[in-house]
């Protein structure tokens, strides 16, 4: 949904690239070489892209990751750009903007009609057409606050058993944002910094947990999914039992949290908070494809002050998008707003209260029936 930048021509590396890339990792991220070099194993040399310099040295690099975010059971092809990285030297010379508008015209024209990333920098990446989308949650509670009353039983496993990805899977379908996972998502989740990696599954696969065991001070849930309230109290109790080692754990959670729906009043606190960002690369084809909880909805959507109004119709669960005619309830975005609303990550109403949206109050209202549904959120940091 934007772009006036000039295109940059970006490339794929070869394998010679890799101690280049892993320097500029470094650099932008404090990797160490064996960390550096797990990266990019995790994530494979072919969705990695470069930018080069004078001599061919890489000036920066990223990846490309291909993936969907799923609103409301349906998947929207998207990319993930990951550990952007720009060589000290050519930094604050405004290399960022046209490097991401290169790699996100290669993934539009890959199919992808949403773009997202985590963001150093809000700013830059706002000059290249992203904007806030959802939360990165991490919670914290004391092992020792963790209710112990569950008989829910679980066995061990090995962290890359089939049923995980099945029930990952599951617990996507019924919330906001949480992406597709690839390869490459899935590698880095289970990398392995040491041999205290594990992972467990319970009975009837009512839930699991892949726990990384090798702090003392802190029992890190690196994945977790629990199926049902009864399930969330069994992954609580099932954590209680490593009390007498670990005195804290932290796991990844939504803004509506399971896992904090089942504890005691007190013994959590959010230990981190961060938000994601969006770019809408196809807006016809986003709005198309994103899963909707209302149904009889006819909509126009103007949005920012050069595309085209868009007719969102919804009747008995099918979605069609067009070019507005006229007669329509319309709604005016800012082209970021439209970000957030298209997420969930604010409503309608809130951003007209913020200058950002326009149209009478029961358009807004509609809109804000349009993209009701569970706020958006990741379960991991990409």
């Amino acid at each position: 949904m934007k772009k006036n930048s000039k295109p940059m021509a970006v490339e794929a590396p070869t394998a010679k690239d890799a101690p280049e890339i892993a320097r500029l990792l470094s650099w932008a991220f404090g990797f160490g070489k064996a960390r550096s070099d797990e990266y990019i194993a995790n994530v494979g040399l072919g969705a990695l892209r470069l930018l080069r310099g004078e001599g061919g040295r890489p000036d920066a690099c990223a990846a490309l990751l291909d993936t969907a975010h799923v609103f409301h059971g349906k998947p929207v092809p998207a990319t993930n750009l990951a550990h952007v990285a720009i060589a000290p030297e050519r930094r604050g010379q405004g290399l960022a903007v046209p490097f991401v508008d290169a790699l996100c015209a290669e993934a539009h024209g890959k199919g992808a009609a949403i773009a997202t990333l985590f963001a150093s920098t809000r700013p830059v990446y706002r000059k290249a057409g992203f904007e806030l989308a959802g939360h990165e949650i991490v919670y914290e509670a004391q092992t020792i606050s963790l209710p112990a009353a569950s008989r829910l039983a679980f066995e061990p496993v090995e962290p890359d058993d089939p049923r995980l990805a099945t029930a990952y899977a599951a617990k996507a379908g019924r919330e906001a944002g949480l992406v597709h996972r690839g390869p490459a998502h899935w590698n880095e989740l289970r990398r392995k910094p040491s041999d205290a990696l594990a992972a467990y599954l319970a009975e009837d696969d009512a839930a699991y947990l892949i726990l990384d065991m090798g702090d003392e001070a802190c029992l890190d849930v690196r994945d977790w999914y629990a199926a049902s309230p009864e399930a969330a109290q069994g992954v609580l109790s099932f954590l209680a039992r490593f009390r007498s080692v670990y005195p804290i754990v932290r796991w990844h959670g939504g803004p509506q949290d399971d896992l904090v729906a089942a504890m005691p009043d007190k013994g959590w606190r959010l230990a981190h908070q961060e938000e994601w960002l969006l770019r809408v690369l196809d807006p016809p084809a986003a709005l198309r494809q994103r899963g909707y909880h209302a149904d009889d909805i006819r909509l126009a959507l103007s949005i920012g002050p050069a595309d085209a109004a868009l007719e969102v119709e919804i009747r008995g669960g099918t979605v069609e998008v067009r070019e507005a005619t006229a007669g329509y309830q319309t709604v005016a975005l800012q082209a970021s707003a439209f970000v957030q609303v298209f997420t969930g990550f604010r409503s309608a109403s809130k951003l007209a209260q913020y200058g950002q949206v326009a149209g009478d109050a029961n358009a807004i209202r509609l809109c804000d029936q349009l993209f009701a549904g569970p706020p958006p959120w990741v379960a991991e940091h990409f």
